[in-house]
């Protein structure tokens, strides 16, 4: 048994030994990672809800869009003024009742929510339909 573990041995250093001895000359390099920019808004996937202004999806209304992941205040004109809100897609939004994506939530979907209380001030895309 103890020369197999020498036989073994003697080989693992040996092959360990033309690893390191390899000439670095013959490698390739590498291709140039990519990388998306945060603020490349083009390069994300983006979503978006209509919000009414009355309950049922009647009054005035309108589209909110944004990227996927992204904080988005609603504006001082639509700030706690949100009565009702779908999506048109498949997309998945949260509504949010502090500016910055904070305090309580809802997930809205094309379903929707028919009846909102006066407090949505801000949304996150969390799916892109």
């Amino acid at each position: 048994m103890r020369k197999r573990f020498v036989a073994i041995t003697a080989a693992a250093a040996a092959l360990s030994g033309s690893v390191i001895l390899a000439n670095p000359t013959s490698a390739q390099p590498l291709a140039p990672a990519v990388t998306e920019s945060a603020n490349d808004v083009s390069a994300q996937a983006t979503g978006g809800f209509y919000a009414y202004a009355q309950t049922d999806f009647k009054g005035p209304n309108k589209r909110f869009t944004g990227a996927v992941g992204t904080c988005v205040y609603v504006g001082d004109g639509w700030n706690d003024s949100i009565r009702s809100a779908r999506t048109s897609s498949a997309a998945r939004v949260e509504l949010w009742d502090n500016y910055n994506c904070s305090g309580g939530a809802i997930v809205i979907d094309r379903t929707g929510y028919k009846k909102i209380g006066k407090w949505v001030s801000s949304y996150r895309v969390i799916t892109s339909g």
